[in-house]
């Protein structure tokens, strides 16, 4: 018998290239068909059902790829289909056809049934015999089918993709932590932000060539490549182990460590058995196991913003490139959550308010009987619409009994809006917007003590006798009675290209001449800030993008500024400021950080501008 293999003509190859047929079939769930054969040479494919008459046109996604056949050829070309069928799987009577340029196959029940298999033989009859790079990348294709399978089986067909992968994934060498590897790599943490985007952090290090390739590649088998997008930093950690290593000859202050913010084409559900992998310019790889995936978005926000701090100064590339998007999709995953669970009243509401007061409340729960005590003083605080709005849902139950039990004595109006969870600073001051009833908006901390009554109309009548006005705000005192702002400025500290946010006349007596005047101002604390409720939706309201509750009034100062608007400091009305006991202050430090960056990273062509023109050579600002 001849060893020699039989290869068909070129004609009889071509023929057989330009006939359609099903190779396999199988199903990836219920809902989803996976076809395999020889559908015409096309990216994209139109796929319709036929049911009982009725012509569905289906979502479909397609894959095509040559697989060899025959020694020395380049294969034939195939193509991998997933279809995502209506309501029912497929039964008797139903009919599919494919169609693609210059081709198109009807598939009968009969036939369709005769091509089904088990999808592990699926796997091993149509996938397995693909080269590597083809099976990484159908691989990459199938877990597509997450964003065509309906939420509720999703994490089922997770796990059916985790066991393709785990058969069709080509395996690389798995390190082995020890002082005398030339080469290593290390998952500390990886965090969802979202189902297809994640912050990775860990370490990478090869003592004998350039590091070309990292790649993390999901449970279900989608794949990122890294290598291009890491910010790197030293780890004397990692250095200082490897160092007593024989083939060690970096320096110590190697940078090893990474972090990398990254997202995936397609979802990803399961939070183990992700897998990192490496390769160097040699062609020598490696790859580890990550640890399960941190899904608590609450943490992994704490964590990253913990990231802000690896420099003096914010790394511009590690800020922009991974902290930011990170963080800010968190935040447009809570700005979409916002929704006010529970309104209850307290007294009878004034029937056409004129200014509505609208006061977050986060764990300190326990100030809204100093506000009510010194509102209580104060006729026109009954006159407005007083508006306290939870944000941290938990206290519910705590809050609703203390108002039941303050209101008979103070007899002050108020509604309490209770919201679904928690928003931060921005969020919560949105919500209580969009139930507000009075032509003015009047943003209030719940740390915040009117001196005298009287206050409010103050500030009213000035906002309505200036004209083209944006926000306007009250002298702010500490409890001494020194000036803790008389509005507020930006400075930029030596050596740093962020500008902070500052007051004016700090700690001076309340008496400052210079402070007693009204001024247009750069900006203003939204301690305590009124703006017309129209001219607030028409700016959106507060952004969310800044994390807890810091820079949010200086962005809605620099918007108004935009619109060509003038912030006023009106000090005929002064409030007591109890600075930074409205909320928790254990994560201050980290969040104002990154506000701080954030806000000159979107401001910084305007507001070198902006101080400019409002400057003097006293300081005090355009008296003007």
């Amino acid at each position: 018998m001849s060893d020699s293999v039989s290869t068909p003509s070129a004609a009889a190859q071509a023929t057989e290239e330009r006939a359609p047929a099903l190779g396999r079939a199988s199903r990836l769930s219920s809902g989803l068909l996976l076809l395999a054969g020889w559908f015409g040479d096309a990216e994209a494919h139109r796929v319709t059902l036929r049911r009982n008459e009725a012509v569905h046109q289906l979502r479909s996604l397609s894959y095509p790829y040559r697989l060899p056949r025959y020694p020395g050829d380049e294969g034939r070309q195939q193509t991998l289909i997933m279809v995502a069928l209506p309501g029912k799987p497929l039964r008797r009577g139903d009919s599919l056809t494919i169609e693609g340029p210059g081709a198109s196959l009807q598939l009968g029940w009969t036939e369709l049934k005769r091509s089904l298999s088990d999808l592990r033989e699926f796997g091993r009859t149509m996938l397995a015999p693909m080269q590597g790079e083809n099976r990484a990348c159908a691989m990459t294709f199938l877990a597509g089918s997450l964003a065509l399978q309906p939420r509720g089986g999703a994490i089922q067909l997770s796990e059916t993709l985790l066991q393709l992968r785990s058969g069709l994934r080509e395996h690389l060498p798995v390190y082995q932590h020890a002082p005398d590897q030339p080469r290593g790599l290390a998952v500390e943490s990886i965090m969802a932000v979202d189902d297809r985007s994640f912050y990775i952090e860990g370490w990478v290090r090869d003592e004998e060539s350039d590091i070309v390739r990292v790649t993390a590649v999901s449970p279900e088998g989608d794949r990122a490549q890294l290598a291009g997008n890491l910010y790197r930093f030293r780890r004397p950690d990692v250095s200082d182990f490897f160092s007593a290593g024989v083939l060690s000859r970096k320096e110590t202050n190697e940078r090893v460590g990474f972090i990398c913010f990254f997202e995936l084409e397609s979802p990803s559900f399961l939070s183990t058995e992700w897998v990192l992998e490496t390769e160097n310019a040699q062609g020598d790889a490696l790859e580890t196991q990550c640890p399960p995936v941190l899904r608590d978005s609450k943490i992994a926000r704490v964590r990253i913003l913990n990231d802000v701090g690896r420099e003096r100064i914010p790394n511009d590339e590690l800020m922009e490139n991974h902290v930011m998007p990170a963080l800010i999709r968190f935040q447009e995953h809570v700005e979409a959550s916002i929704r006010i669970e529970s309104l209850t009243e307290f007294g009878e509401q004034p029937e056409s308010p004129d200014i509505s007061i609208v006061i977050p409340l986060y764990k300190r729960v326990d100030l809204i009987e100093q506000q009510l005590a010194e509102f209580v003083l104060d006729p026109e605080i009954a006159e407005a619409d007083l508006i306290y709005v939870l944000d941290s849902p938990e206290q519910k139950d705590e809050l609703l009994f203390l108002a039941s039990r303050l209101f008979p004595v103070y007899r002050v109006p108020m509604r309490i809006a209770v919201l679904e969870r928690n928003v931060g600073f921005a969020g919560a001051n949105n919500a209580g917007a969009s139930i507000a009833r009075g032509r003015l908006l009047m943003l209030m901390n719940s740390d915040v003590l009117p001196d005298r009554p009287g206050w409010l109309s103050e500030l009213s009548r000035f906002h309505d006798s200036t004209p083209n006005v944006g926000a306007l705000a009250p002298k702010l005192l500490y409890e001494d009675g020194s000036i803790q702002n008389a509005g507020m400025r930006f400075h930029r500290p030596h050596g740093t290209s962020v500008w902070l946010d500052d007051h004016y006349f700090r700690g001076l007596h309340r008496g400052f001449p210079a402070a007693n005047v009204p001024r247009k101002v750069p900006l203003l604390s939204g301690a305590c800030l009124m703006i017309a409720r129209s001219l607030y939706e028409q700016l959106g309201g507060l952004r969310g993008v800044y994390v807890q509750g810091d820079y949010e009034d200086s962005d809605l100062c620099m918007r108004l500024n935009e619109l060509g608007r003038d912030n006023w400091y009106m000090p005929a009305a002064e409030v007591f400021h109890l600075e930074g006991t409205s909320y928790s202050a254990d994560m201050r430090g980290p969040a104002n950080r990154y506000n701080g960056w954030l806000h000159t990273h979107l401001w910084k062509d305007h507001i070198g501008d902006l101080m400019s023109r409002y400057e003097t050579p006293n300081g005090a600002g355009d008296a003007s």
